[in-house]
C-alpha cells in the first residue's frame, strides 16, 4: 500500500511540475534561487523528521506543494546518481535543510549553478 501511495504522490508531481512548467511557475533560467525557495517551503510543510506536519495538507496550497515537490523530486534524484561522494550519507531532508538555510546572495545565486548548489548539500563541501 505503501508503495502504489508513494507512486501516485510521484505521478501527482509530475503532473502538476508539468502544469507549472508550461505556465513558467518555475523560472528554469534562475534554477538556484527557485531551489531554494523551493527548500524553504519543504521545511516550512516537514518537521525536523522529515515527516509532514499536523495539518500539512490543509495549510499548504498548490503552489507551495509545487516548489515543494520540486525540492524532493530534485534533493532525491541527485541522491540516487550522484558520485564522487561516496562518504555522505544525508538524506533528501537534510539536503533540503541545507539548502533552504544558505547564506548565499541573490547575485551568488544567479552566478552559482543548481548542480554546485546541490553537490555541496550532499557532500557538505
Amino acid at each position: 500500500m505503501i508503495l502504489n501511495a508513494r507512486v501516485t504522490l510521484v505521478l501527482l508531481s509530475f503532473v502538476l511540475s508539468a502544469h507549472a512548467f508550461a505556465r513558467s511557475d518555475i523560472p528554469i533560467g534562475n534554477g538556484s534561487s527557485f531551489l531554494v525557495s523551493a527548500c524553504q517551503e519543504v521545511v516550512d510543510i516537514y518537521d525536523k523528521h522529515g515527516q509532514a506536519k499536523l495539518l500539512a495538507g490543509q495549510r499548504t496550497s498548490l503552489n507551495e506543494g509545487i516548489r515543494a515537490g520540486y525540492c524532493m523530486g530534485v534533493t532525491k534524484q541527485y541522491r540516487e546518481h550522484a558520485r564522487g561522494c561516496g562518504f555522505a550519507a544525508r538524506s533528501w531532508f537534510e539536503m533540503a535543510e541545507i539548502i533552504a538555510h544558505t547564506n548565499m546572495t541573490e547575485s551568488q545565486l544567479k552566478r552559482t549553478r543548481t548542480s554546485e548548489i546541490l553537490k555541496e548539500a550532499y557532500c557538505g563541501l
